[in-house]
């Protein structure tokens, strides 16, 4: 069963807010200065978070017949198979911890794009999850995700768990 993560568009309006108001105010105040040089910094950091809102994508929870895939666009796509998951429960995300794919470089990694209730999953043991896809992975013991219907995702993945 597939469960979209919550407030996947409220993470992609601000990825993408945000890079335009980069540009437009980095861009203002170079005019100002008439400091066209310093134009293609505000206007890059701008295009960056820009295309990382539009690269979102598809940003789900899976369960699958003996698999759970988390995915958040180009930016996090794992598939762990379910005898490594141990338990899920559900805990609070505040907002200090950030959204997107967050870790705590130690022993959990987040995939969230709301605050509030989610769900925290644990492993068996010690997985290998990117925190920076393709370059930095850490061996976490927890994974913290934020799907849509999330008593639903719970109670499913609790009764795989049990089956």
């Amino acid at each position: 069963m597939r469960y979209n993560l919550a407030g996947r568009e409220n993470l992609e309006a601000l990825f993408t807010g945000g890079g335009l108001a980069a540009g437009a105010v980095g861009l203002g105040i170079a005019l100002a200065k008439r400091a066209l040089g310093a134009v293609a910094l505000p206007l890059a950091v701008g295009s960056g978070l820009v295309w990382l809102g539009r690269n979102l994508g598809e940003s789900f929870v899976e369960i699958g017949g003996d698999t759970l895939r988390v995915k958040m666009g180009s930016l996090f796509d794992e598939t762990i198979p379910l005898n490594d998951v141990a338990r899920v429960k559900e805990t609070q995300w505040n907002i200090l911890g950030g959204l997107g794919v967050r870790t705590n470089l130690q022993n959990w990694v987040a995939v969230v794009s709301k605050t509030g209730p989610v769900a925290d999953i644990s492993f068996w043991r010690p997985i290998r999850l990117p925190v920076i896809r393709h370059i930095y992975h850490i061996r976490a013991q927890r994974l913290i995700v934020s799907p849509e219907h999330l008593d639903s995702f719970i109670a499913d993945l609790q009764g795989r768990l049990r089956g």
